[in-house]
């Protein structure tokens, strides 16, 4: 009997231990099922298919990327669609900093200058004076693109100029300044395909983001869609992936 009850005690022990060891294994599971950068990767895929795969009734070659807010941080943005889109190896992709107040795209990934090369003049060839980050993919400075905030203000330079890009490159994903910041985010989402809003999660105001579409609207923006970044998830990240 004694035996009996050690046996009984000792199964018991197991199966609490076994018991134990299992839930633990089912968190560690449901967080490995959980990959906040899987999950990113997925919605930048996403975005590229909605934005520039459709190709109707107007094929999105040429994409203009802006924040709402001032200071808004896009550069990762803009990048992270220039690699997905290079991904597919067939296209020739470039990321042009358009953002000639601050360059942050440019300073994160990609230096500050052309590393010596020259400036291309207006027929001049982009890509050889361009940053490559990858195989298809290829970092435009400001200096390169535009030169100075006269030129980037001035509609047939930039007509011209996106003219260049499309030339060159299959995909151009362009990186300006806030909307309503700068003149010319307007004027480049005007004469490049179209334009893409970021919004970021608690910060922009739903009553901004009503007036800058209407302010679209009226100057002929096309918008080709909104993004909203810096959301977080208040429910537990295994509960939220079954929804």
């Amino acid at each position: 009997m004694n035996a009996s009850l050690s046996i009984l005690s000792a199964a018991g022990e197991c199966s609490e231990s076994d018991s134990r060891r299992r839930f633990v294994e089912t968190r560690k599971t449901h967080h490995a099922r959980w990959d906040a950068q899987a999950f990113a990767d997925e919605q930048i895929q996403n975005l590229v298919r909605q934005v520039f795969y459709p190709g109707f009734p107007r094929p999105a070659r040429q994409v203009v990327f802006s924040g709402v807010l001032a200071g808004q941080k896009i550069a990762s943005l803009c990048v992270r669609i220039g690699e997905a889109l290079a991904a597919e190896g067939v296209f020739n992709v470039c990321v042009v900093e358009a953002d000639l107040h601050t360059r942050s795209m440019q300073i994160k990934f990609g230096g500050t200058s052309t590393d010596g090369r020259d400036t291309p003049d207006l027929a001049g060839a982009v890509r050889t004076s361009s940053l490559q980050l990858s195989d298809h993919l290829w970092l435009v400075p400001a200096e390169v693109f535009a030169g100075n905030l006269a030129k980037a203000r001035s509609v047939s330079w930039l007509r011209a100029r996106l003219g260049v890009l499309r030339r060159e490159f299959d995909y151009t994903v362009i990186h300006t300044p806030a909307f309503g910041s700068a003149s010319e985010t307007s004027l480049l989402s005007h004469v490049a395909d179209g334009l893409v809003l970021v919004l970021e999660a608690n910060r922009t105001r739903r009553i901004s983001a009503k007036m800058i579409g209407e302010s679209l609207k009226g100057s002929n923006i096309r918008l080709l869609g909104a993004v909203l970044s810096e959301r977080t998830f208040p429910i537990p990240e295994s509960l939220y992936r079954r929804l």
